[in-house]
């Protein structure tokens, strides 16, 4: 067993040598690749199901699954050929988050706040972005380092596999990313969406909703705020961005199934 950890330290100061130079986050220190990241995401979902209330409801599921899986075809290799899941949380706080290895999280106070489709692919956007720079696994690298890391991506620690998810759902700090982080985050977004068919202003619109909620009711987004500080300067540039792609006739703002969706939170 300490022989198999052996090669695989040597596998990760491998990949360490590799997206330090390049690669997802825009270069940052990451021991992890990304097929381990996938590997990881499977043994952390396992963990977030236990602290977490899953939504059983097919139809939500199902609906939330299929504009998951339209914006990952917008993003680029490898990632778009991997395996995605979507998870519907049954909690009012308008929140939403991803874990490593292509699951992201919605609840469905998200999806209740949300005024039509394209707001909603806004933040799954934003989020499906957090995995594709692969902004997490750069700050489990940096928190827990290669002697930990090694045994994780073997799920031979199982405790911090806890602890990483507890992290994550509560918040913590694996779950808070630098603005330069948000920035990457929302230019990824906008444009994953964009190529996916849907309106590419409505991530700049759901952050003004985010907003109007923390002045009414800052309980309701205290979490997400926490991990995605949303600021004016920020709306600013999710507008410009949205605003320099091309105009395409058939860009998707909303439609009725969403609508449908959120009649079933009601």
């Amino acid at each position: 067993m300490n022989k198999r950890i052996s090669i695989l330290a040597v596998a990760l100061v491998t990949t360490l040598a590799l997206s330090c130079g390049g690669g997802g986050g825009a270069g940052n220190f990451n021991l992890i690749s990304v097929q381990e990241e996938w590997q990881l995401g499977d043994q952390l979902s396992q963990d977030v199901a236990r602290q977490v209330h899953l939504n059983t409801d097919a139809e939500i599921n199902d609906y939330i699954t299929q504009m998951g899986q339209k914006i990952v075809s917008g993003t680029d290799a490898p990632f778009n050929q991997l395996p995605w899941h979507f998870h519907v949380v049954d909690d009012p706080a308008i929140n939403a988050f991803a874990i490593p290895g292509g699951h992201v999280y919605v609840n469905t106070g998200l999806i209740a706040a949300a005024e039509n489709a394209s707001e909603l692919a806004g933040v799954m956007a934003h989020e499906i972005s957090h995995v594709t720079a692969r902004h997490t696994t750069e700050a489990i690298s940096r928190q827990y380092g290669l002697s930990v890391l090694a045994g994780l991506v073997l799920g031979q620690n199982p405790s911090a596999l806890t602890e990483i998810a507890a992290q994550i759902v509560a918040g913590g700090a694996t779950a808070r990313f630098s603005r330069d982080d948000e920035r990457e985050a929302d230019k990824l977004g906008i444009q994953a969406m964009y190529h996916a068919g849907y309106d590419p202003r409505g991530m700049a619109a759901m952050f003004r909703v985010l907003q109007a909620h923390a002045q009414s009711n800052p309980g309701s987004v205290a979490q997400f705020f926490s991990t995605h500080p949303t600021t004016d300067d920020r709306i600013r540039d999710a507008d410009s961005r949205a605003a320099s792609l091309a105009s395409t006739a058939g860009l998707i703002t909303d439609e009725p199934r969403f609508q449908a969706i959120k009649g079933r939170l009601a």
